[in-house]
């Protein structure tokens, strides 16, 4: 019988499928899952809500008429950026400037590349503008990097660049922004009330620099409103649809947007382009939520989906932002969790390449349609999938909790004509090498990600997540070195709880300069200013005064370098005391990550940027400890398998299948084991034990 009372929806569309987690205000917890739906996503997300209803017991008008909160995290703006599927866009700048965004920066030309594309000199280029130099127009104005006018903006200059994108280039969307409007956006709100005098119907859509960054950088800061423009309104095309759906469907709350920043925010707050990257940030509030309740202190983040293999680091309980993006080549300014990604996820494409002869994994992905060649809708390309069906760890039988039935012999087939053959091997000697390079591809990326941090990988515990995470986690974990790995009963949603989880945030990031020791006063009073704006937009959204929380970030760097480096402070009001403190603290933090001695103290130390997050409490998943018994296995036994381990040796060994579902807190496995969840495979080497902790996750641990 269903938990009566309210419900909590989270919502992660992915490359490959559509998760749902629903809660209930007992703090249980159910799962769901299909297929998305890349020609209107809203479609899958409504085929997720009418499986998770049924998995709860509800009908789905009376899941959505009993959610307090729905949230969602959706692939919607980063897939119009990837097709290149955004609408038609004008830029407006400062002249003189027209030109920065095709110049780029230096590293612009292999920015967002991967480490053997670059290799290929010849092939790399710059890629291909968003807006092009016809459809820029410079505008006369200026404003220095301290705020003070040089030149006014000239009205004429702006009504006949509007006037020629409007009229002559049919333009859907412009993008502002002004050379320095980040310290005095004074002009860019000139140009704002003038796009109405221009533009009274306002079907256009417009998007300022100002209003989305307050950091120094032109170029970046061009991308930014660039990108907002490019993608705005196929977001708010897709968002009202969706909203038009639920609420049709019975929803009556308000439908929350999962941000990159790792929070929601109401629809209307939300820009577009925090829309990026708020699938893998969903992933990452799930982690630092388990984490505060298991008190990891460093976690290593892997979530392994269809399409892409995304890494974070929580370090010290604190995830990082990072401090330009990249998305899809172009740097930009917002504040996104620093995940990074590759294209190694269960639907990545392996081949051999006819002129080297060379098996190669990735990054292609045959997505959610057609899909790995084994889901028998018409792929024809071997997966990472097909090779964990031919090994034998997953059960063709019992994909997505036996919904749907994989074609192995098809597989297999696909395996031996495409790589066995080519390169002379078995069919399963084929499928344990792409294997294998998949997961040295992971744990390469893992390395890189922990080393710049000053960490080595064996001081953190592996989060493995996703629809594959389970299956890889055990490769790639022993290549690091770590020794501990936990995997969750939502681990193949977990984006989706991470996004039922989530607070409401806003997020400030602003470029400035205070150089230590500075004035308490004077940075009181600029953290007060910021803090007091936010507070007001959360009233206005609901929450009172004392639920609100500021967390605060400052970036510093010894005076004359260009990068800073960030770190957690204090949300009281600063005294001379504390930013003494705060010099030492950054001193310790700069020679843990580039060594003893790397500091310059005569240089001088600055403040060089602040961010700021106002947190909005929201009701969270109650995670219940069971009581550890010692029970046997024998009811938890589904049978035996052969499958072909890769580790410590290749071979075929049978295993035994185990059902996570009879499994009680306390159990211990021995490897060769796999453990079956309704949505994905945890396979256990020979030299793995998995033990239930007391909140059902699995620890699996090497020896």
């Amino acid at each position: 019988m269903a938990a009566q009372g309210q419900y909590i929806i989270g919502v992660d569309t992915g490359g490959t499928f559509t998760d749902v987690v629903v809660m209930s205000e007992a703090g249980q917890v159910w799962t769901a899952k299909a297929s998305t739906t890349p020609d209107d996503f809203s479609r899958g997300v409504m085929d997720a809500l009418t499986e998770a209803a049924r998995t709860v017991g509800v009908d789905r008008k009376d899941l959505l008429g009993r959610t307090s909160l729905f949230k969602h995290g959706s692939t919607v703006a980063t897939n119009a950026l990837i097709t290149r599927s955004g609408v038609k866009v004008g830029f407006i700048t400062t002249r003189g400037f027209e030109d920065t965004t095709e110049i780029m920066r230096a590293i612009g030309r292999v920015d967002g590349l991967s480490e053997e594309e670059i290799r290929h000199v010849t092939w790399v280029t710059k890629p291909e503008p968003l807006v092009p130099r016809e459809r820029i127009a410079g505008v006369r104005e200026r404003i220095d990097y301290t705020g003070r006018e040089i030149a006014p903006l000239d009205r004429g200059d702006v009504m006949a660049a509007v006037r020629k994108l409007m009229d002559e280039d049919k333009v859907e969307a412009i993008a502002v922004s002004l050379l320095h409007a980040w310290v005095n956006p004074a002009h860019e709100e000139q140009i704002r009330s003038l796009a109405l005098e221009a533009d009274p119907s306002q079907k256009l859509y417009w998007s300022f620099g100002s209003a989305l960054s307050q950091i120094a950088g032109e170029y970046a800061r061009a991308n930014t409103a660039i990108l907002n423009s490019y993608l705005g309104p196929t977001v708010e095309r897709y968002l009202k649809g969706l909203e038009r759906k639920l609420r049709d469907g019975g929803l009556k709350s308000s439908l929350l947007i999962m941000q990159g920043n790792g929070g929601v925010g109401h629809r209307e707050q939300v820009s577009a382009i925090a829309n990026l990257q708020s699938g893998p940030a969903g992933g990452m509030i799930a982690s630092a939520h388990v984490a505060k309740v298991l008190k990891h202190k460093n976690v290593i983040t892997t979530d392994m989906g269809g399409t892409s293999f995304d890494v974070g680091l929580i370090t010290d309980g604190y995830w990082r932002y990072a401090q330009e993006p990249i998305v899809e080549r172009f740097r930009i300014l917002q504040p996104i969790i620093d995940i990074e990604s590759i294209g190694a996820g269960g639907g990545t494409i392996a081949r051999v390449d006819p002129e080297t002869g060379r098996l190669l994994v990735g990054p292609k992905s045959a997505g959610a349609s057609p899909g790995p060649v084994c889901y028998d809708a018409g792929g024809t390309e071997v997966t990472v999938t097909d090779a964990d069906l031919a090994l034998g760890i997953i059960d063709p039988n019992y994909f997505l909790g036996g919904r749907k039935r994989l074609n192995k012999e098809k597989a297999l087939k696909i395996i031996e004509e495409k790589i066995a053959r080519p390169l002379k091997l078995k069919v399963q000697q084929a499928a344990a090498g792409i294997y294998d390079i998949v997961n040295s591809k992971m744990s390469d990326l893992i390395r890189r990600q922990v080393v710049r941090t000053g960490y080595l990988p064996e001081e953190f515990v592996i989060y493995a997540f996703g629809g594959a995470g389970a299956v890889h986690a055990s490769g790639f974990a022993v290549e690091l070195g770590v020794k501990k790995i936990y995997i969750f009963a939502t681990s193949p949603v977990f984006s989706a709880f991470g996004a039922a989880a989530a607070d409401v945030i806003h997020t400030r990031v602003m470029t400035c300069q205070y150089i230590l020791p500075v004035e308490p006063k004077a940075l009181n009073e600029r953290l007060g200013q910021i803090e007091g704006e936010m507070k007001q937009i959360m009233i206005g959204e609901g929450f009172r005064p004392a639920d609100i929380e500021f967390r605060r970030f400052f970036t510093m760097r010894y005076r004359r370098q260009t990068a800073g480096v960030e770190l957690p402070v204090t949300s009281e009001p600063f005294t001379a005391d504390k930013i003494a403190k705060l010099h030492l603290a950054f001193e310790k933090k700069y020679e843990e990550l580039f060594g003893v001695g790397a500091g310059y103290t005569k240089a001088g130390i600055e403040i060089s940027a602040i961010r700021i997050d106002a947190v909005g409490r929201v009701a969270k998943p109650r995670l219940k400890p069971e009581r550890i018994k010692t029970k046997r296995l024998a009811a938890a036994k589904k049978g035996k398998r052969q499958i072909f381990f890769t580790r410590p040796e290749r071979r075929l060994i049978e295993a035994d299948v185990y059902d996570y579902a009879r499994l009680g807190a306390g159990a211990r496995i021995e490897g060769p084991a796999v453990i079956e969840l309704p949505f994905t495979t945890t396979l256990v080497p020979p030299e793995f034990h998995v033990t239930i902790d007391n909140y059902r996750n699995l620890v699996m641990e090497v020896g």
